[in-house]
């Protein structure tokens, strides 16, 4: 199993008739599908389906149409017409539900759901390989992985298309209708609580990706990792719009707990200068402020898309041989907290011909924009040569939960459980803001108060179609229309209008093929 070699499958989903091309990141024999009738009788068949698991799970963050519902975040605007036609529906609130890029997401969140529920449904007759104790642990770390997949599809599903069909069976299912938010959420903590009593701290023994045998440390979900959704997802239900405020208790307390161990788990804030070089964040570099991280290896094949990061083309300049999918709202880059993160987040000007000619944003010849840089950076990047073409897809990582993340999930859901800020808080907060180049926060805020500071805190920090969008604290917080109203009269104007009492373009439509073929939808 050292040997990485191509593996692709087709997976029907369990809710739309798709069939979608995915392969394993890691090195597979098998292809890590059960079919009717049989079962993964093997540790190492088991464990090729989870590895073709990690695979499905990477394609829902690795291009900008995976995202393409948090084009509507007032971070990110696009170029009119052409082959942006898509992304520009969700960025001035005109999505129809024959959107070409509508199904990626849909898709892309119910083929790992499909691929995890196979693993928790059919784990039971593995009974041949190692034996004893060791496949009581191989399975229970299986289980504990397909469990997080699966809650972290589920969790991208409800933000961006709203209630939709619980699946949680390998039987496909046409009249399955959609689920409340509570149940949906219910499954969601159920899977993650399973996951984090299943899954280690840390993997021990991995010296590089891939090498299966050494659990391929850097890239399997940790019990942290597990803790860390489960954070983010209380603090979900406490918004918009599931609304119960009790859960804001519940985040505070899983970020704690994973605040308070954060040494034995191996997290930290990296300077804002280090987070997004590339060498901070290729294959056998594990990144501290990485809690779950996608890895990608174009090497492995020819021929998979799972396998690659096509983010980082999507959202760089074609001054810098990009694709212009995405790039900065003018009024956001404007009122951005100058300082080390500003500089680190946004590429205001393309180096060319050796570091002789600078061309600045403003002269892009069809955006005219500031660009996020966050994922510009893929081996090879040579910052005096911006535009020396290196490939439409690479190897670069996408942090999918960073750590930054767990310390703002805490100072805001503990500020708002206990109705004002602790010293700990404050501490989340500031080790954020001065990594950024930033003061400390004003001392003595209401709890409203500190919750606004870091709800803005999240604003800068996760600008950029991060994983964890912008979009989504705009839908929780209930500040779309607020937010989108300062649109900068140099952007595209909205076409529609969302509204933040009635909610009206908060989710994007269900995509058209599956109503169709989903009567219950």
């Amino acid at each position: 199993m050292k040997n990485i070699i191509k593996n692709n499958f087709c997976i029907l989903l369990a809710v739309v008739l798709l069939f979608s091309s995915c392969s394993d990141f890691l090195d597979q024999k098998y292809h890590g599908k059960v079919f009717p009738g049989t079962y993964p009788a093997s540790t190492d068949n088991l464990e090729s389906m989870v590895t073709s698991l990690y695979g499905m799970t990477n394609t829902l963050y690795n291009t900008t149409g995976s995202l393409v519902a948090c084009m509507a975040g007032d971070d990110v605007t696009t170029l009119p017409g052409g082959n942006k036609g898509p992304f520009l529906e969700f960025d001035v609130f005109n999505a129809q539900d024959n959107n070409a890029k509508l199904s990626v997401p849909w898709s892309n969140s119910y083929t790992v759901i499909k691929q995890a529920n196979d693993i928790i449904n059919t784990i039971d007759h593995v009974t041949t390989g190692i034996s004893g104790e060791q496949v009581k642990a191989i399975k229970d770390r299986a289980l504990g992985q397909a469990y997080f997949m699966r809650a972290l599809a589920y969790f991208n599903l409800v933000r961006t298309f709203g209630q939709v069909p619980l699946v949680t069976k390998v039987e496909v299912d046409y009249t399955t209708s959609k689920a409340e938010f509570k149940d949906i959420y219910a499954l969601i903590i159920s899977d993650l609580s399973q996951a984090e009593n299943l899954l280690p701290e840390v993997y021990s023994g991995a010296s590089n990706l891939s090498d299966l045998e050494s659990s391929t440390a850097y890239a399997r979900v940790t019990s942290g990792a597990a803790k860390a959704l489960m954070a983010s997802a209380y603090l979900t239900m406490a918004g918009y719009p599931v609304k119960e405020t009790s859960n804001y208790a519940k985040a505070a307390a899983k970020a704690k707990e994973i605040i308070d161990n954060e040494s034995a788990y191996g997290y930290t804030l990296l300077a804002m200068k280090d987070l997004w070089k590339w060498q901070n964040n290729w294959k056998n570099t594990a990144n501290a402020e990485g809690v779950f991280t996608c890895f990608f290896n174009i090497a492995s094949n020819t021929g998979s898309e799972s396998n690659g990061n096509m983010l980082s083309t999507g959202m760089t300049s074609k001054e810098a041989t990009g694709w212009d999918d995405a790039f900065a709202e003018l009024n956001f880059f404007n009122e951005f907290p100058a300082g080390a993160r500003k500089d680190a987040t946004f590429l205001t000007k393309v180096v060319l011909k050796n570091g002789t000619v600078n061309k600045p944003w403003n002269q892009f010849k069809d955006s005219k924009h500031p660009h996020y840089k966050k994922y510009m950076e893929v081996e090879g990047f040579d910052p005096k040569n911006m535009d020396k073409y290196i490939d439409w897809w690479s190897s670069r990582t996408i942090p999918v939960i960073r750590y930054a993340e767990v310390l703002l999930v805490y100072a805001e859901a503990q500020a708002m459980a206990d109705g004002a800020p602790n010293d700990l808080a404050y501490t989340c907060l500031n080790r954020v803001r001065n990594r950024a180049g930033l003061s400390n926060m004003t001392s003595g805020l209401s709890g409203t108060e500190f919750k606004d500071s870091v709800v803005t805190e999240r604003k800068w920090e996760f600008a950029g179609l991060e994983p964890n969008a912008r979009w989504f604290d705009m839908v929780r917080t209930e500040t779309v229309q607020v937010a989108t109203s300062k649109r900068d009269t140099l952007d595209i104007p909205l076409a529609g209008h969302p509204n933040d009492q009635t909610h009206v373009g908060y989710f994007a439509p269900t995509p058209q093929g599956d109503k169709q073929l989903n009567t219950g939808l």
